[in-house]
Formats: C-alpha cells, structure tokens, sequence
C-alpha cells in the first residue's frame, strides 16, 4: 500500500539423513525491515508461529524439542549493527520435506517524487532452481508506467518473473511512476475494529523562491572531515582533493570553515572553524595541496569528539561532511557520539568510498546527525556525489511540524516529534486512531518554514484493511530502540506490547510455532546451521508493492558420520560487475583527446599551461580556482582563461552592469559552452556566482526577480 512493502518470503527444504536433525538458519535482512510472519507446511499441514515475549518462546520451543515435537522459532538477534534474524526448526524428521513462508515489511526512505523502486536482493535467492517472483502494486495516486527487470513481465499492476535463478545476473527491481506527485494520506479503516484507523502521511514540504531567497545565502559553518588513513592513497584521496576545491569555492560568502584530516592522528587546518574569506580560501587551497593519504589507521572518533568540544555558534548552524573508505575501529561509539553531541540546528553528510567502507558507521552516523549518505564505488564519482550531497545541505528546512489530528483523540504517532525536513524532500508521518470520528477528506499539516508559518492541506483516501496499522508499530518500534522517546522509561515494556499486539519480531519478541506430532521424534538431534549471505546493506526499499518470492530450490542435508556440525550452505548467485559511471574528464580545447586516463599530475600540468590563442585552454578545476571567495571573477581572470584581451572581454558590456558582474556571467558562460558534460560538478560554484550576480545587479536598481530574469537569460 504505497509507501509500505510486504514481502513473502517461500523455500523448501529437504532433511535426506537417516535420524532428525535441528536446523539453525541465520537470515540477514536489509535495514529497517522487519519478520512479520512465519508459516511452515510439513505433509500438508500448515503450522501459522504467533508472536510471543522472547524468553517465553524460547521456553516453549525447549519444551516442544524435550517432548518430542517439531517446534520452529523466529527471533531477532541482539546485534546492534546487523538486521539479524535466527530461524530453527527443531526435530526436523529424516527424509521430510519443510516449506517456510517467511512475511516481512519495509518502509520506502529516500525517494523522489513521482517515482518509488523496489529490489529484492539477489542475496536472498538461491544460486540454482526455479523462482516465482509477483509483485502488485497498490498505489492511491494514478499509476503511469511501471518498469522492471529484463525479463519480467508486466500485467497491469502486477509484476512476474519466472525463471531458473542461474539467469537472474542482478537484484529483482520493480520502479513505478505515478501521476500524483504532491503529498497524500491514506486512512486505512480496521477490518476487525471500525473505530481504529492507521494513518500514513506522504509529505513533500516546498518552499517558494522569494526575491530575498535570490541574494540571500546560508550563514553556516561547514566542517569537512577527510579520511587520510593509507588506504585512501591513490584516486581515492586525489579526486577527494579535487573535490574539496570545489567545495571550498561553493562557500557562502557568510560562513565560515575547517577541513580535519584523520587517520590515527588528527590533522585540522585551522585550530577551529573560521570567518570565510578570501586570505582563507587561499590558505584552505595551499592546504589541500599537501594533504596525502598519510596518517595511518582509521579513528573517527577522535576528531568528531574534537568538532563537538567547540560549542557551535547559534548564528552559524554547523554542518558536518565525512568521506571515509574504510571501517572505523569503534563504530558504535562514533554513532553513539553523533547521537549524543549533535546539535539540534546541526547536520552530519557522509559520503562512503569503496568496497570496503563500513556501510553500517556511514547510514549509522547520517541516521544519528539526520543527514544524508551516499555510496560510491568507483573513485572516478567521488567528486560528482559528494558535491551532490553538499547542495542537499544547502536547501531550506522546515520545523516545528504538526499534524492537525481530530480533537480528543487518542493518537500514537511515529515519529512521535517531526524533525526538522528539508524541502523540497519527502518525509512520512505514521499513526493510529482509537476511538476516533472518522477522518474527513483532508488532514492538515503546519509548520515553519524559510518565510514564516505555513499549512498543508493533505488530500485523504479511505480503505479498509489490516497493514498501515503494522507499519505504525514498526515506525514506533524503531523509534523505542533508537532511544528517541522521551526519557525512554518503559521503552522495552512498549516494544513487547506492540510486537505482540501488531505481530512482529523483535529484539523482546519472536515468533514461535508448534507441530504437536502423532509419533514425537526420539534420538539425539544433530545440528545443522544453515548459512545464508547477507544481502548489501543499503538497498532500495519499495513503494506500494506486495512482493512474492517462492523459491523451488532445495536446501538438503546429506548426514555425515564424523559427530561434527554439518553446515548446508546455500550457493550464492554471481554477480555481475556493474560499471559505474566515471566523471567526465575535462576538456582541453587546445590539446589532443585520445579517450585515454591521463596521470592527475598530468592533468594539472595541462590546465595550468596557457596556450596564447583564442578560447578555453584549461579544464574547469582552474576556472573554479580563480574564482573569489564573494562569488565573482575579475577582468584579469576572465582575460587569462579565455585567451582574450580585457578590452575584448568587456567589449559588449552593457553600460549599467558593473565590471565585476559581468566577468562573472562571462566566466560562467565559458564554463556553460566548453564543459557542460560535467556541469553536475562546478554547476554548485555558478549557483553562487549567480547570486553575485544577482547582488551587483540591485545596487543599480533592479529588483532580485529581474535581476535573475537576466542572469538566466
């Protein structure tokens, strides 16, 4: 149901041993995501497990072995950094065959409007045997076109895939497109209770551009905190400093700044973060220049703990960027330092390189400092999404947000406190209504935002069903385990009420199952742990998707007789290597391109040696640097990278335009005309040349909106 996904889950397995067996069976799941059911068919009969207190089900489950029946248990691991879920089938009877049905939910997190995508990852999926996949799609906004896999087939709102799974080379993906893209509700009317009603909020807060919003920028502090440990030698730590340049270029004119390397040790530039000027920004680019992949290991807590002990200036909220490629050596105690010291107007980016990078810290940390992360593969992109990142920080923000529920009602609502939301994103709000008058056609919401007071009227559709009230539990769960109540007292005893009440495994809950046997097994039980790998952590979660995956391959056991614990263990498919896209390089007009990668150093012997002819003789990192810290170029820049004389470079100056607005359209204009391919890179510094621009324009009598109605022309 639109932004929820319920997922089935279905494999068979086979014991072909001689005596019976426990089976332990360890299933990783992607963040977020919760076992919402468990249903086991043994000899056509169909055992449903019910959820019960942890320590109550694993009582039975002991009892159950002891006397001789099968018995399966559902729980969740007590790992803080893993969505671990333990599956055991106990008395697993020789030469027997088991299908489980394992259901579990998800919600959708970091989507654009208009467009949801769902992946059922490869990982949960055996390397062999055949598959049935059928995806439906609920959706309350108009569906327009629904794209999948290579190979699926679309019927209406449903999706399928069938197939042996040695042909499935990569993630099962289902994206949908709808015609609604503004903020809705949907009421879910109990089946069971009519008085109950879940609620699920899609919010996309939008704030319109004034003209005070066309000069005006963001007075922030800005810390980059740069891994420097040895494993970032090479591409890694080079296109990090090329995009650290450009970067420090994008700076409001009121901010300030510090960039803090680490590794073992900690390197900052400035003692702490300072007024950004241009005596600054120079010495800011002479830093970046020496700065190497030099100091050894990899301790982020140390200069986080180092940024937090300098109280934050209330006029400069602080934003905080990490780019990091390795695995810190204290990874819950850097997200719980984030947690901890994080200011209310503060924000913690990060940006994770490689492989290797610890994909836990990097969600951990953005989670707890309520930013955002990304993810990049290949080094070539280091430059295109950490600028990406960096202009998400600089949009507006709404807070004080609050739903308009009907008066005496009795509300759970998760997040129970709405963060702070930038605009233009989208947020959802979760809740449940006992005892409520029904809910009319809107909701409102309303809040403050960049000009003031603002209100939402939420358009509402009515249906009757049984998953958003789940949905509420789980929001509300995630928030009791994230210590987000309150004073937290009770927060275990919550999370046992809704994990029983809404049917959901939990850290204090799990799903347990008896199958009372006319013949209880006797004999000893041999173990048997079934490992499965664990998918990637971060995965795209779906939108308005049912998903239903039944997989026909076998699982068996074959005894052995050496007295060891065997492990099955399920092949894992192979993946096929994704090409990532590659910045493009930059252009030198006045050099050959043969398509090869040229040296860095190379690169930068070549952009800085001028060829006296006209046009563009550098790439795009030497225009940015030339660049003043106000926003602008000067005459002798735009004369030195264009290969013209300044007489030539001012000779179609309108007369009311001053010199230095018009070098600076002019310098943008070559950036627009020679480097447009790689636009989504400098495209941040011309924002704020713009608005230079746009401020140069005023002082001779323009106002902001015709001001901009020129710069765009």
């Amino acid at each position: 149901v639109d932004d929820c996904v319920s997922v089935n889950l279905q494999q068979e397995y086979n014991n072909a041993s001689d005596y019976p067996v426990e089976v332990g069976y360890c299933l990783t799941l992607p963040r977020n995501t919760v076992v919402s059911g468990f249903v086991a068919t043994s000899e056509g009969r169909r055992i449903k497990a019910i959820v019960k207190e942890k320590e109550e089900a694993e009582k039975q489950y002991e009892d159950a072995i002891a006397s001789g029946n099968t018995a399966y248990l559902v729980e969740r691991t007590l790992k803080e950094d893993q969505n671990e879920f333990n599956i055991n089938i106990g008395n697993f009877e020789p030469h027997k065959t088991i299908i489980v049905e394992i259901s579990f939910l998800c919600p959708i997190s970091n989507e654009s409007r208009g467009k949801r995508s769902y992946r059922f990852p490869l990982e949960l999926l055996p390397k062999e045997g055949t598959i049935s996949y059928t995806c439906e799609v609920f959706s309350s906004s108009t569906v327009t076109r629904i794209e999948a896999t290579a190979g699926t087939t679309v019927e209406g709102h449903q999706v399928i895939w069938k197939g042996n799974a040695s042909a499935l080379l990569s993630d099962l993906s289902v994206s949908i497109l709808t015609e609604e893209k503004e903020h809705h509700a949907i009421v879910e009317t109990d089946i069971d209770d009519p008085r109950l009603q879940s609620v699920m909020i899609t919010h996309y807060p939008c704030a319109p551009e004034t003209e005070e919003d066309l000069i005006a920028q963001p007075q922030l502090e800005y810390v980059f905190v740069v891994d420097r440990s040895g494993s970032m030698e090479g591409k890694s730590i080079e296109y990090t400093k090329k995009a650290l340049n450009i970067l420090i270029h994008a700076l409001p004119p009121e901010s300030k700044f510090n960039i803090v390397g680490f590794g073992s040790s900690v390197d900052n530039l400035f003692p702490s973060s300072v007024t950004y000027t241009e005596e600054n920004l120079n010495k800011a680019k002479q830093h970046i220049t020496s700065i190497s992949a030099n100091l050894g290991g990899t301790d982020l807590l140390k200069p986080l703990r180092g940024i937090f002990s300098t109280p934050m200036d209330p006029a400069y909220p602080r934003l905080i960027f990490v780019l990091t490629d390795g695995e810190v050596e204290d990874r819950n105690g850097t997200i719980a330092e984030v947690k901890r010291s994080i200011e209310d107007n503060g924000r913690l980016y990060a940006l994770g390189i490689g492989r290797d990078v610890d994909k836990k810290l990097v969600q951990g940390i953005c989670d707890a400092g309520r930013g955002n992360y990304e993810f990049v593969q290949s080094a070539d992109d280091i430059e295109k999404v950490v600028i990406s990142l960096f202009e998400r920080s600089q949009v507006a923000q709404f807070h004080s947000l609050c739903v308009g529920w009907p008066t005496s009602t009795d509300v759970t609502q998760s997040p129970s406190v709405i963060p702070r939301i930038e605009n233009n994103s989208r947020h959802v709000i979760y809740a449940v209504l006992e005892n409520s008058p029904p809910i009319g056609e809107t909701l409102n919401i309303t809040g403050i935002g960049p000009s003031g007071p603002v209100v939402w009227d939420i358009k509402v559709t009515h249906h009757k069903g049984n998953t958003i009230k789940r949905f509420v539990a789980l929001s509300r769960i995630r928030d009791l385990q994230e210590g987000k109540k309150s004073g937290n007292t009770g927060a275990k005893s919550e999370i046992i009420q809704l994990g029983i009440k809404y049917q959901l495994a939990t850290k204090h809950t799990s799903f347990i199952a008896i199958d009372e046997l006319n013949n209880p097994v006797t004999g000893t039980l041999k173990l048997v742990k079934y490992k499965h790998k664990p998918p990637p952590p971060q995965v795209d979660l779906s939108y308005g998707l049912r998903c239903c995956c039944t997989s026909c391959c076998r699982a068996t056991y074959f005894g052995s007789d050496d007295g060891s614990d065997d492990v099955i263990q399920q092949k894992q498919p192979q993946h096929r290597q994704q090409q990532q896209p590659s910045c493009c390089r930059a252009a030198y007009f006045s050099a050959s391109d043969d398509g090869s990668d040229d040296d860095i150093q190379q690169q930068q012997q070549q952009q800085q040696q001028q060829q006296q002819r006209p046009g563009v003789s550098v790439g795009y990192e030497y225009i940015v640097s030339k660049q003043q810290f106000t926003g602008g170029w000067d005459l002798n820049s735009a004369s030195q990278l264009s290969n013209m004389t300044p007489q030539q470079v001012n000779q179609n100056k309108p007369q009311h335009v001053s010199e230095n607005a018009w070098t600076t359209a002019f310098v943008i204009a070559l950036l627009e005309l020679f480097f447009a391919s790689t636009k989504s890179i400098w495209g941040v510094v011309t924002k704020k040349a713009k608005s230079f621009i746009i401020k140069e324009l005023t002082k001779s009598g323009l106002d902001a909106k015709s001001a901009s109605t020129s710069v765009d022309n």
